[in-house]
């Protein structure tokens, strides 16, 4: 098997948090930086990067190569698409609009080689080394460590979260309070009163489900990050970084110089 890094697994499994960055530009250097900084995962934005297969591919090998995970955010419930992430070895996915269990189901079975889901079976991928010496060994260990994570960011999502995370068999939740923001009619105004509710909601769901709260970036946390429980945790994203590094680099530049 290709990207045995288990990177996030592996930290869990040791009462120990795992911290990652997220990734919209199609290049394999940040992913190098990212692993060379010391994180455990990557999380890759197919969602609303300018990200194709082809751009995925890379970026998940750029990962392995750093010995750290690849989390894919695909952009919609394509059982075709997780499908083919996954074949290119990705270390798990996470999904956007989650709203029922019946959804929940569908992604989790999507994720994951028959009996135990739907995913298609084939030893000829990149997650199985090319070709596969082993299948019954390599899709077991595929089924046993992929990781499926879903987004709720729907009002009906978190309507149902309770039932979603208890019900559903996602590895973990991760809260979208920016949609959420939206979706309520609030500009997206991620600290209004009704969106903090929402988000302590989705914290208790996945607490009393006994699955992971995947926090999607401590300033979306508004210091809570010490108490939600997560131990996945997304910590710096690359536009907002360098955006923020760029600016603050020119304003000390021009100020020095007046």
């Amino acid at each position: 098997m290709i990207g045995p890094n288990r990177r996030i697994r592996t930290k869990l499994e040791a009462g120990e948090r795992a911290f990652g960055f997220t990734v919209q530009l199609p290049s394999p250097e940040l992913v190098e930086l990212g692993g060379a900084a010391g994180y455990d995962y990557c999380w890759i934005d197919a969602e609303h990067g300018s990200l194709g297969l082809t751009e995925l591919r890379e970026l998940i090998r750029a990962a392995d190569a750093a010995g750290i995970d690849s989390i894919v955010r695909v952009a919609d419930h394509s059982a075709s698409f997780i499908q083919r992430v996954l074949d290119l070895g990705a270390t798990g996915i996470m999904v956007p609009h989650v709203r029922s269990v019946e959804e929940g189901k569908a992604l989790a079975a999507a994720a994951r080689y028959s009996p135990a889901g739907l995913r298609g079976a084939c030893p000829f991928v990149r997650s199985a080394a090319h070709v596969s010496e082993d299948w019954t060994a390599d899709y077991q260990r595929a089924d046993a460590d992929v990781l499926v994570f879903g987004l709720i960011e729907d009002i009906e999502g978190v309507e149902n979260v309770e039932a979603i995370a208890a019900e559903s068999g996602l590895d973990g939740l991760v809260y979208g309070p920016f949609d959420l923001g939206q979706a309520l009619g609030l500009h997206a105004d991620i600290a209004h009163p009704t969106v903090r509710a929402y988000h302590d909601r989705v914290v208790d769901a996945c607490r009393k489900a006994d699955i992971e709260y995947v926090t999607a970036g401590v300033a979306w946390e508004f210091g809570a990050e010490a108490t939600n429980g997560s131990r996945i945790i997304s910590v710096v994203g690359d536009r907002g970084s360098i955006f923020q590094t760029w600016k603050t680099a020119l304003q000390e530049a021009a100020t020095a110089l007046r």
